[in-house]
């Protein structure tokens, strides 16, 4: 029981590390939540570093994800743990308290845990989002064209629809977030 909520803890904190803005911050000298959009995630440190650091902060947010998982998946058997670490590891990125609470989307964590869950729809995954990124250079349609490789190649290669159900539900929660901040900033402005 102590080590699942050790992984439990793992997964929050590791989330909870905003690698986006430490990037603008240390490397560029820029607060993201001060420019563009004031979003902390990837589609405002484009703006601030370019793709080579949102690469960088996209590489290290899907890592975060997965070893979340993955270590959850090491110390324990009890899916109800993994799989709360998964959420864990999102809820802490798009919540974190080093940055009053306010961090990204969520959807790279989202997009690791989902890799550590289906490794192979997880590369496809991380493949068509990476070209998408490449091409599109938007996160937005990026993370879309990730996720509809998600779900059609788990659904054909892995089969395991609770899993699966799972991920998606957590990439809709990610955008979500959006949703929420146009809310509250309606209801602060008047």
């Amino acid at each position: 029981m102590a080590i699942n909520v050790v992984a439990l803890l793992v997964a929050l904190v590791a989330g909870s590390i905003p690698f986006s803005w430490l990037l603008g911050y240390f490397r560029y000298g820029v607060d993201l939540r001060t420019v563009g959009d004031h979003h902390v995630g990837s589609g405002n440190l484009l703006r601030v570093g370019g793709m080579p650091a949102v690469l960088a902060a996209t590489v290290l947010d899907l890592l975060k994800g997965a070893a979340a998982v993955a270590i959850a998946t090491a110390i324990t058997s009890d899916e109800w743990v993994v799989i709360t670490a998964g959420v864990l590891v999102v809820v802490g990125h798009v919540f974190p308290p080093w940055l009053s609470f306010k961090g990204g989307r969520g959807a790279a964590p989202a997009i690791g845990v989902a890799w550590a869950l289906f490794p192979l729809a997880g590369l496809a995954m991380l493949g068509v989002g990476l070209v998408a990124l490449l091409t599109m250079r938007r996160t937005v349609p990026a993370i879309a064209a990730a996720v509809v490789a998600l779900v059609v190649v788990a659904y054909f290669a892995d089969g395991d629809l609770s899993r699966l159900l799972f991920s998606v539900l957590l990439f809709i929660s990610a955008g979500v977030k959006d949703v929420i901040d146009r809310l509250l900033a309606r209801r602060a402005g008047g």
